[in-house]
């Protein structure tokens, strides 16, 4: 498994980091995919759950924002860590995310930060000649 290649950014008072992708939906997946293996590292999840969730927004940074969000729910109610992603989009709009998720054990997984909510704050997507590049801040 590759890790996502993302950069953190300093950050006052929360979790901030750069992903960038070839399209919007790749750049969906390496963003939940990033705040993943920021939170408990991806080396030590392994996909054993099937996930399928529906993503709704008007922009590209609502998307992003309805995925990060539903991760952060994913950990929070079911205990479940995305491990793998893919997504897709939906004809009529919003993107389809396929997980592959472990389930949270505090005997494998030790956490480096735990995120509350993704937030608005500062989100931002810009295409780039090679893609997409997201800016995300993740409150702790």
């Amino acid at each position: 498994m590759t890790a996502p290649r993302y950069t953190v950014v300093d950050h006052t008072g929360d979790f901030a980091f750069e992903v960038e992708a070839a399209d919007l939906p790749s750049l969906v997946a390496a963003a939940v995919l990033a705040a993943a293996d920021a939170q408990f590292g991806l080396e030590s999840l392994s996909a054993i759950e099937p996930v399928e969730v529906a993503c709704d927004g008007a922009d590209p940074e609502l998307l992003l924002f309805s995925a990060l969000s539903e991760a952060v729910f994913l950990a929070d109610a079911r205990g479940l860590v995305p491990v793998t992603a893919e997504a897709a989009a939906v004809p009529g709009g919003g993107l389809l995310l396929r997980l592959g998720c472990d389930r949270l054990d505090p005997a494998r997984h030790a956490a480096r930060v735990l995120f509350k909510a993704a937030t608005l704050h500062g989100l931002r997507v810009e295409r780039t000649a090679a893609g997409v590049r997201a800016t995300v801040v993740m409150d702790t």
